[in-house]
């Protein structure tokens, strides 16, 4: 087997990168090699090594010209000029990379679905992006005229029979184009013709490592073993993936400006978004304190955004911000833990008794005063009634009398939040309704409960089942269908001389189409198939009770009839 695949241990550090698969040096090494023994074979006058010369530069140029970034020009050599080039293969979707594990390496093709043959592939990753094919070239003073370039195919990805072979049909190529510039039709043949030569069925088979002892020495090939190849394929298909994106243009789905990647995010859930919204996004949610905000802009998604994303957003002082919101939010939904009345510090509280770890001062954690087993527990009002009797009765130093006041104070609030609010089942936050439906969601710890009886839900269907009404609205057709609640008889209008209007003539719906989303069924309007849910706002089907995002997409010859009779 050749040089390049002699060794079997690991890259260092410094080769898990691009240098790695150009192995620039390596070939330098080889060339130079192949130069030294063939100089002086071929004696060229000066009018022929003139014109060598002149075709070479032209060559050169034309190259730099069609490749741009995938040439470089490498330092001369013995006043001979040498360069590089990169063939970048375009994968076809669903390109995958297999391990073949037959015992004497016959190849063994894939079905379409990439399934393994008889456990004798092994499915490694899918990538998009394949390492470059890296030709490096030496061009002697009798080029074109009586000799081909020195060449070296470097391809550390492959082992060393593969790009031997390519190797070969470069030979081949130049000796159908004697005394011609050949080098663009190597590249040519390289990107168009090459594939099948590397790749089955679209699919990628890396073979176990197999020791030789011929080989040829332009083909610089794997050195690693397999297990070793396959994480830096993985690492070079992050890396160029990461590039295009920094370089294509994209657009930002809240200001719909466009703008090169370098100026964008790309989230977890892979939606974009240009890097000054998202800023704006994140630091006014943490600012106001709704952590619970702090998802996927995309209405569709919603997807919660990670620490790693919100630490770039953020900067460090917004970042600590949010790190102590949350730690506050966090000990906010434990339910079993209380704040010491003294020192402030949190505790864990059992049965309605809870010990300091600070102060040691043991309390209960409802009336928040010492622990009094067997004793009633005085409510918040009854507290207010004690407190200010003893404000009436005693003469207290100023210090205690307005810590008590402020304790009054704090209580005086609590029963006016909770008059006319409910707690939150997890985490026991007072929210009020307004307006709306029943349906509440607690901004402190984002859990859905019914504002009616207090109960967590999932989604609407607590409401569809008959357990409490969703609206608390009075309207006609919603008590035809059982919508919202229905006044008692003897409730009405205090004026009862007054003649009740009659209703206006509805027209004529026929509620039959559930919601998929929420449960609540619509009406169907003359023949559209396309429903808008009164009940969550969302789109559906009534032929397939699909949800619609795109009426384009889901309606039309493919797809669904938008109108069909009613």
């Amino acid at each position: 087997m050749s040089s390049g695949a002699s060794s079997s241990s690991s890259p260092p550090p410094a080769e898990s990168g691009d240098g790695y698969w150009e192995a620039r040096e390596e070939a330098a090494a080889r060339l130079e090699a192949m130069a030294a023994r063939a100089r002086g074979e071929d004696e060229l006058s000066a009018e022929q090594l003139e014109t060598n010369n002149r075709l070479q530069e032209d060559e050169v140029l034309a190259l730099q010209a069609i490749y741009g970034d995938d040439m470089v020009i490498l330092e001369d050599k013995a006043c001979l000029r040498s360069f590089q080039l990169f063939v970048r293969y375009p994968i076809p979707n669903g390109t995958k990379v297999f391990l073949n594990l037959h015992p004497n390496g016959t190849m063994v093709g894939t079905d379409n679905d990439g399934s393994q043959d008889g456990s004798e592939l092994f499915y490694a990753c899918s990538l998009k992006h394949l390492p470059p094919v890296v030709l490096t070239c030496l061009l002697p003073c009798s080029y074109p005229s009586t000799s081909a370039p020195y060449f070296t195919i470097s391809a550390k990805w492959l082992d060393e029979p593969k790009v031997s072979h390519l190797c070969a049909m470069l030979d081949e190529i130049w000796t159908d184009l004697p005394g011609q510039e050949v080098v663009y039709r190597w590249l040519d043949w390289l990107n168009s013709s090459s594939w099948p030569c590397i790749s089955l069925n679209d699919n990628i088979i890396l073979v176990p490592d197999k020791t030789s002892d011929v080989g040829d020495e332009r083909a610089i090939a794997r050195r690693l073993l397999v297990d070793s190849t396959i994480p830096l394929m993985q690492s070079y298909n992050e890396r160029r993936s990461h590039e295009i994106f920094l370089k294509s243009f994209h657009e930002c789905g809240i200001c719909l400006s466009e703008n090169t990647g370098r100026n964008f995010i790309k989230l977890p859930c892979h939606h974009l978004f240009c890097l000054t919204c998202m800023k704006s996004h994140c630091r006014i949610h943490v600012t106001e304190g709704n952590l619970t905000q702090l998802t996927c802009p995309d209405t569709t998604c919603r997807s919660p955004l990670p620490p790693s994303v919100l630490k770039i957003l953020l900067g460090d002082d917004c970042y600590k911000r949010w790190e102590s919101f949350t730690l506050q939010k966090l000990l906010d939904t434990m339910p079993d833990l209380v704040y010491c009345p003294r020192c402030d510090a949190a505790c864990l509280e059992v049965d309605n008794d809870a010990q300091c770890p600070e102060c040691f001062f043991t309390f209960c954690s409802l009336c928040k005063e010492r622990r009094h087993v067997g004793e009633h527990c005085v409510t918040p009002e009854e507290k207010i009634r004690i407190l200010r009797e003893k404000h009436q009765k005693y003469s207290l130093p100023e210090k205690q009398l307005l810590r008590e006041q402020r304790e009054i104070d704090e209580l005086v609030n609590v029963c006016e939040a909770l008059r006319d609010s409910k707690q939150c089942p997890r985490c026991k936050m007072a929210i009020s309704k307004t307006e709306g439906c029943n349906k509440m969601t607690c901004r402190n710890c984002g859990k859905f409960f019914c504002y009616r009886c207090n109960q967590a839900i999932h989604g609407y269907e607590h409401f569809w089942d008959g357990n409490c009404v969703l609206f608390e609205h009075h309207n006609q057709v919603g008590r035809r269908y059982g919508l919202f609640e229905e006044l008692d008889d003897d409730e009405g209008s205090d004026d009862e001389d007054l003649e009740e209007p009659e209703p206006e003539p509805e027209p004529e719906m026929v509620w039959g189409h559930p919601c998929p989303m929420c449960g609540r069924r619509n009406e169907k309007f003359g023949t559209n198939n396309h429903i808008l849910c009164m009940g969550c706002r969302g789109h559906y089907c009534a032929l397939c009770r699909k949800r619609v995002t795109k009426s384009s997409e889901h309606y039309g010859p493919r797809g669904c009839q938008q109108h069909t009779d009613p």
